[in-house]
């Protein structure tokens, strides 16, 4: 091991997931090539290197921390050419943090609160944009023609003190500063075969990591190696998504709903504890080793596969790895009929539980085992639904709910079906696209009921009710009972507990809302943006208005055109006495929405009147219009 102080510099895709969900291939292709023709030469250029990469991330390190800073200014730059051209919902955008830190190196990997610091920086840029601490900031200003905004002191996750945080202001002087080309980066003495040397360490370094993933003969993690989260004390694991090794479209589909299906079934075991889909759908394609995985995550397996299709029949594998030695604990092949897929998911469900020694009744592995239809084509067409869902906007609700319709005329008991239809009406109704609301309200109660009737104690009908109780009922208490028994019944969906989270918020009870927003954040940690809407409003009910305008300004950058971050930005400073901030993220509110008005958002179903004037209010008063 060694010690060094060094520039630490963190690159992230934002929205990574999103761009995943609407088109992978795309998604995979530009980032690799942005990685090959502008970070790594770039990178080069400026005497840094890559670390490693982490899911759509990487880590890099410069031993000058001006380079670190040109480095970053030039890439940011280059990807507003880059993107020029490229429609908004397709572009790959960055954020970077830099920090410097004193640093562990190990086996080619650095370590430390410094690699922390430099992760939560990049968590807290802006999209496209810098973020640095206070000692980057020291160490350029003298040196770099820059103008630097200061954030103050920020808390970040599983550092103890506050980071004093700048962002770069990309300006014309940053403009200046980049460069558009990457210039050779040598070395006294360079040998005229370093290139050649350079590509050979590279393919090698290819062919080691392929090994390692066929090998199970890995070191443990040192000490050094600090876990990003705390393992729980209870059997913890993430379902990585299965890999479709066919060009069949349709194997596709069942591969993912493979996966899916099995992080599902074992989330219900409340002797579990699982990472939700939504975050381990980040590694999908990626190299990121289980070992980084789990210490991400905080868990201590990883189950990985893949499904192929043989034939008439369908071939998977899986392989139950072990985070802390990297050791594979088991792998098992199943090939199997399309019909029998339900059977291979119970068998390796049963696999799981019992190496991870979990108690599974027969009566359990017989409900695993049930089809959730007898027609295959309405289970493709439910898969491709839940795909379409995931795209978050009116276009792609209405083709989920055609394809939902069409499973539903094809098996009219098709539980899972008219619980995903009642939640795409739901989405209709609450969040506009619907010409006729009451309509679409009404198909979500009736596809809800009739849930209910086929299972009452599936999860997934208790939390649609309690969001149909909620939203459009404004009845707390029913609410909160059909939350309960979802919750007993799966106590790992970040959905419901977020749900919970959201609930309690509006029961007046915020302090509670806090702890309910944590759980569902720790079960999925790579969370989408949309979490910290809640979390946001949680705070500022709590009165901790720094809190609320961090998480505000995060859903902000994430979601730029969404108005709830922008609400509650708005009422937080005006509720802190800053009049002026107010009046001027009003303004960017209005430019968004110029029909807005206060009055037509009232209909939030707070439970308590003094909270709903409490919030409104402080909205007008920060500038909206009434």
């Amino acid at each position: 091991m060694e010690r060094r102080l060094t520039t630490i510099l963190s690159i992230d895709v934002v929205g990574y997931s999103r761009l995943m969900e609407r088109d992978e291939a795309a998604t995979l292709a530009a980032l690799k090539s942005h990685r090959s023709e502008l970070i790594d030469p770039f990178a080069a250029s400026y005497g840094g290197k890559t670390i490693k990469l982490i899911g759509d991330g990487a880590l890099l390190e410069f031993e000058s921390t001006v380079q670190a800073m040109k480095f970053a200014v030039s890439v940011q730059n280059e990807m507003l050419s880059r993107n020029s051209d490229v429609p908004e919902s397709e572009r790959i955008v960055f954020r970077i943090g830099i920090n410097i830190g004193d640093v562990i190196a190990e086996d080619g990997d650095i370590y430390g609160d410094g690699v922390n610091v430099a992760a939560r920086l990049e968590g807290l840029a802006e999209p496209g944009g810098i973020c640095i601490h206070r000692s980057v900031r020291d160490q350029v200003q003298d040196k770099l023609d820059l103008n630097f905004e200061d954030l103050g002191e920020t808390e970040v996750k599983n550092i103890e003190r506050p980071v004093r945080a700048f962002e770069v202001v990309l300006d014309d002087k940053a403009k200046a500063l980049a460069i558009s080309e990457p210039v050779a980066h040598t070395k006294p003495h360079m040998s005229k075969w370093a290139p050649t040397l350079v590509g050979a360490a590279c393919i090698c370094l290819v062919l080691v990591a392929v090994i390692w993933w066929r090998s199970s003969d890995v070191a443990p993690l040192t000490e050094q190696e600090e876990l990003a989260l705390a393992i729980p004390d209870e059997p913890s694991i993430v379902v990585l998504p299965f890999e479709n090794r066919s060009t069949v479209e349709e194997v596709g589909y069942l591969a993912e709903g493979f996966g899916t299906a099995i992080t599902t079934q074992l989330s219900k075991f409340p002797q579990l504890f699982v990472i939700a889909g939504s975050t381990s759908i980040t590694f999908a394609d990626s190299l990121v080793k289980p070992r980084e995985i789990g210490r991400e995550l905080g868990v201590r397996y990883v189950l990985s596969g893949s499904v192929q299709s043989v034939g008439e029949n369908i071939s998977i594998n899986s392989t139950l790895i072990e985070t802390e030695s990297g050791h594979a604990l088991w792998s098992e092949q199943y090939d199997v009929g399309v019909e029998e897929l339900f059977s291979a998911q119970a068998d390796l469900i049963r696999e799981i539980a019992s190496t991870l020694k979990i108690v599974v009744e027969e009566e359990e592995i017989a409900s695993l085992r049930k089809r959730p239809t007898d027609d295959l084509e309405a289970y493709e067409l439910f898969l491709r639904a839940v795909a379409k869902s995931k795209l978050l906007n009116t276009a792609s609700r209405k083709e989920a709910i055609e394809l939902l319709e069409r499973a539903i005329v094809l098996d009219p008991d098709y539980l899972s079906a008219h619980i995903e239809l009642s939640g795409r009406y739901l989405s209709l109704w609450r969040f506009g696209g619907s010409d006729d609301p009451e309509t679409a309200l009404n198909k979500a109660r009736r596809h809800a009921q009739r849930a209910l009737e086929l299972d009452q104690s599936d999860y997934r009908v208790q939390h649609r009710l309690g969001q149909l109780h909620l939203f459009a009922d404004h009845d707390h208490q029913l609410a909160y009972q059909a939350f309960q028994r979802a919750i007993r019944e799966n106590p790992n969906d970040p959905e419901v507990l977020y749900g919970m989270g959201f609930l309690r918020s509006l029961m007046g009870e915020p302090a509670e809302a806090i702890e309910w927003n944590n759980k569902a954040k720790r079960v999925n940690p790579r969370y989408p943006g949309w979490y910290n809407f809640n979390a946001a409003l949680s705070q500022f009910l709590v009165r901790d208005y720094e809190q609320a305008i961090l998480l505000a300004k995060t859903g902000v950058s994430t979601y730029p055109k969404s108005l709830p971050p922008r609400r509650i930005l708005v009422a937080t400073l005006a509720e802190m006495g800053r009049l002026e901030d107010a009046q001027v993220e009003a303004k960017k509110l209005l430019e968004i929405r110029p029909d807005f008005r206060v009055s037509t958002h009232r209909n939030t179903p707070f439970m308590h009147t003094e909270d709903q004037d409490r919030y409104f209010g402080a909205m007008v008063a920060g500038g909206l219009p009434e």
